[in-house]
């Protein structure tokens, strides 16, 4: 895939499977990118459960969450999950309504919730893997429950348009080259509101965060143009914000870029 490609595809499940095995994409980015999906449509979801799963994974994600609280918030979401199709079903006096948006939406959030991921190191065995027994990689589950979910709520297309522009929020232009950060730009005020915008997701400060990098002598004009961009979604996981943090992109890279 050519950085072109990868601005210009309307398919994410492309970008998406090339990130999981080509570009050896971080769990961590994978993780947000699914959760950053799920908030579109957990108030579809019907339970607090959900909300509170999505906000476990984050944290777990981060390195800030125990595995095995997760495991088990997990399998609980599943229960409810399953009880709940099953009781839609019996009302309906047929198979659970797979096609409902709530059903869906739930389904979507259990997928994010999984913990592990398939193996995907060996690129070509891998990927004959899934082609044979027609599975997708994991964020790719949470990709297409996310499409049916949209599909209830307006064209089809729109659930594309947002999770490609998820995608190009969380990893931008760094699977394809590096994007410098020159240490002048991190004064204290770079980094407390970058860490700011972060932690508390407010993101309404992005381009208050351009300003400041500006006043620190950056110059480059992709990552201010990302930081001001009007009517951008930024999520947890935005590439510029954690350029400026130093998370990494790729697993088991050491440093962003």
């Amino acid at each position: 895939m050519t950085e072109a490609d990868w601005w210009a595809a309307p398919d994410p499940r492309a970008l998406i499977d090339w990130l999981f095995f080509d570009a050896h994409a971080s769990d961590r980015k994978l993780r947000l990118f699914s959760v950053a999906c799920c908030r579109r449509v957990e108030h579809l979801a019907g339970g607090a459960p959900f909300p509170f799963l999505l906000r476990m994974l984050e944290a777990f994600a981060d390195g800030q969450e125990d595995e095995d609280r997760v495991r088990r918030a997990f399998e609980s979401v599943t229960a409810w999950h399953r009880e709940r199709e099953q009781t839609i079903a019996s009302t309906q006096h047929g198979s659970p309504p797979f096609d409902e948006v709530e059903v869906v939406a739930q389904r979507a959030i259990t997928f994010a919730g999984q913990i592990d991921l398939p193996h995907r190191k060996d690129t070509a065995r891998d990927r004959e893997r899934y082609n044979s027994l027609n599975e997708v990689p994991y964020p790719c589950e949470v990709g297409s429950a996310i499409y049916y979910t949209y599909n209830h709520l307006g064209p089809a297309e729109l659930a594309d348009l947002i999770m490609v522009r998820l995608l190009h929020d969380i990893f931008g232009p760094l699977p394809f080259r590096d994007v410098p950060v020159a240490p002048a730009w991190l004064t204290s005020d770079v980094t407390a509101l970058a860490r700011g915008v972060y932690v508390e997701k407010a993101f309404d400060r992005m381009p208050i965060l351009a300003d400041a990098l500006q006043d620190a002598g950056c110059d480059n004009d992709e990552v201010l143009n990302h930081c001001r961009a009007a009517g951008w979604e930024h999520v947890r996981g935005c590439w510029v914000v954690d350029l400026l943090l130093g998370k990494p992109w790729r697993e088991g890279d050491a440093t962003p870029g």
